[in-house]
């Protein structure tokens, strides 16, 4: 941390009101010394001289004074809009946390026209996650999770959104998807999903996951979307795990 950042950290940590004294001290300072200099140095016998070194010595003072304001307005703004963005974010994955998809997926179908389908929508889970965290521990358990948020961000586009729903459970809203885009995404992310094991280096473990797919019909709110997937996600636990299913 360089001095700047340092004397910005500590004067950011001070109360209002020494804030404030602190500043107005440090303006009065440097005033009296710039005031004094000129005195001595070019004479302050006419009005003239009076208003330019004044002019002068209000530039000075209000100069870095008002670099340091911005900088720390500055400062708070990044730091507002950091914990604005991790408010909606999952922090073991970096995807959407269940308000935000929940918001989010919402505006889509608001925005959607009547006629029209919004998208597809997956419902993931970790297959067996529990035997995972009772053989490896629940840092390993973890690591499986972050990972799956990673092959997920990795197999969908920039206008999709992926959620962390609960402690395996994932969510994927493939924006203006048909069932075909949202099979063969699903498929991807069933294959990638399959490696973290080996990757993890877990005993052979095996990592997989089940999709249950819901196109969204038009008119459909979010909950009964959802609904139609968790019903094919429940098929496709039942029909052995590590599988898509879909009507």
């Amino acid at each position: 941390m360089n001095i700047y950042a340092l004397w910005m950290t500590k004067f950011g940590a001070l109360s209002p009101l020494r804030q404030v004294a602190i500043m107005v001290g440090m303006a009065t300072i440097s005033s009296d010394i710039l005031a004094a200099l000129a005195f001595f140095v070019i004479g302050l016998q006419t009005p003239y001289r009076v208003v330019g070194v004044t002019t002068v010595i209000v530039v000075l003072v209000s100069l870095p004074l008002g670099a340091f304001l911005i900088g720390l307005n500055f400062k708070l703004k990044q730091l507002a809009a950091q914990l604005d963005l991790e408010s909606r974010r999952d922090d073991l994955t970096g995807l959407l946390n269940r308000a935000e998809f929940y918001l989010q997926t919402q505006r889509l179908f608001l925005a959607s026209r009547p006629m029209d389908s919004a998208g597809a929508l997956l419902y993931i889970d970790a297959d067996h996650f529990k035997a995972i965290n009772d053989r490896f521990g629940h840092a390993t358990g973890d690591e499986v999770i972050h990972e799956i948020g990673q092959v997920i961000k990795a197999n969908i586009g920039g206008r999709d959104l992926a959620a962390r729903i609960g402690g395996e459970e994932f969510t994927v809203f493939l924006t203006d998807a048909d069932l075909g885009r949202a099979n063969w995404i699903s498929h991807k992310i069933l294959i990638a999903a399959r490696t973290i094991g080996r990757e993890l280096e877990l005993d052979k473990t095996p990592t997989t996951v089940s999709i249950g797919i819901a196109l969204h019909d038009p008119g459909q709110s979010l909950e009964e979307t959802l609904a139609v997937a968790d019903k094919y996600l429940y098929s496709a636990k039942h029909q052995g795990r590590n599988r898509v299913v879909y009507g």
